[in-house]
C-alpha cells in the first residue's frame, strides 16, 4: 500500500510539473518509479584509471625544453689518458678505465628571467676631403623617449591581464632584481602600449566581420567615473566570427 501510494503521488507530481531534468543513476530510484529492480539493466563497468605508477604513464620531460648535459666522473688517477686527454687511471690498481656505459636522469629546472641592458651606439663617421658627417638612424623604440624595451613591455602586459599581478606588486618583483620602476611608470607603459595593438585590433575586426556568421554580445561592466564618487555601467560589444557550416549556402 506505501508503495502504491508513493507511485500514485509521482504520476500526479508528474502530470502538475513535468518530468525532472536531473537523472539519479541510482537503483533506489527505481523504488519511486515503480520499476522493478531485477528490470534494469546490469551497469557496465568502465576502464578503471591507470594507477600513478603504472608503467603505461609517460612521465618524460617535455622534448621542446632546451637540455643542459652535466658529466659526474668518479675520482680516477692520471696514470692514463683518454684521447680527450682525461685522466682515466684506475685509484685502485694503476690500471686503465674504459667506458662500459653511463646513466642517465633528468631534473626539471627554472630559470628566472633576468634584466639585460642593451646599448644603442651609432658611430659618427666624418669625410676627410668633403667633412661631411655620416650617422645611422636612430632605431624605433615601442614608446617614443622611452626606456622599456619591447620584451619588457610584453611582460608587464601579460603579467596584468593574463596573470592579474597588480602593477604595485610587479614592481615590487622587479626591484628584488635591483631594477626600481614605480608603478606610475609602468602604468603609463600600459597607457601608451594601447596604441601599439591597434593594427592587431584592426586585422581582427576585418577577420571577424568577413565571415558568413557573426554573433555578437553586449556585456555591461561597472567602470570608473572619476568625478563623480562611484561607478557607471560601460559596455562591452563582443564579436565572435561563427565559420561551423550550418544549413543550405546555395543561392
Amino acid at each position: 500500500m506505501v508503495d502504491k501510494l508513493k507511485l500514485q503521488l509521482l504520476r500526479s507530481l508528474r502530470a502538475r510539473f513535468g518530468s525532472s531534468s536531473e537523472q539519479l543513476d541510482d537503483p533506489q530510484i527505481a523504488l519511486l518509479e515503480g520499476e522493478p529492480l531485477y528490470e534494469r539493466p546490469a551497469p557496465i563497468a568502465g576502464p578503471a584509471p591507470d594507477a600513478a605508477n603504472a608503467p603505461q604513464i609517460d612521465r618524460k620531460l617535455p622534448d621542446h625544453l632546451p637540455r643542459e648535459t652535466q658529466v659526474y666522473r668518479p675520482e680516477t688517477s692520471t696514470d692514463h689518458h683518454d684521447v680527450n686527454g682525461q685522466p682515466c687511471g684506475c685509484t685502485a690498481c694503476g690500471g686503465r678505465l674504459r667506458l662500459i656505459g653511463h646513466d642517465v636522469s633528468e631534473q626539471l629546472e627554472y630559470v628566472p628571467s633576468r634584466f639585460k641592458v642593451i646599448r644603442h651606439v651609432r658611430p659618427k663617421l666624418a669625410c676627410v676631403a668633403c667633412e661631411a658627417i655620416f650617422q645611422a638612424p636612430a632605431p624605433s623604440r615601442p614608446i617614443a623617449r622611452g626606456v622599456a624595451g619591447p620584451g619588457l613591455l610584453a611582460n608587464v602586459l601579460v603579467s596584468k591581464f593574463c596573470d592579474h599581478i597588480p602593477l604595485h606588486r610587479l614592481s615590487r618583483i622587479y626591484g628584488r632584481d635591483g631594477v626600481v620602476i614605480d608603478r606610475s611608470t609602468m602604468a603609463g607603459w600600459v597607457g601608451q602600449s594601447e596604441k601599439l595593438f591597434d593594427p592587431l585590433v584592426a586585422a581582427l575586426g576585418r577577420y571577424v566581420l568577413a565571415g558568413e556568421k557573426v554573433h555578437a554580445d553586449d556585456t555591461p561592466v561597472a567602470v570608473l567615473d572619476p568625478g563623480r564618487g562611484r561607478t557607471k555601467t560601460g559596455r562591452l560589444w563582443v564579436y565572435v566570427r561563427d565559420d561551423r557550416p550550418a544549413g543550405n549556402t546555395q543561392p
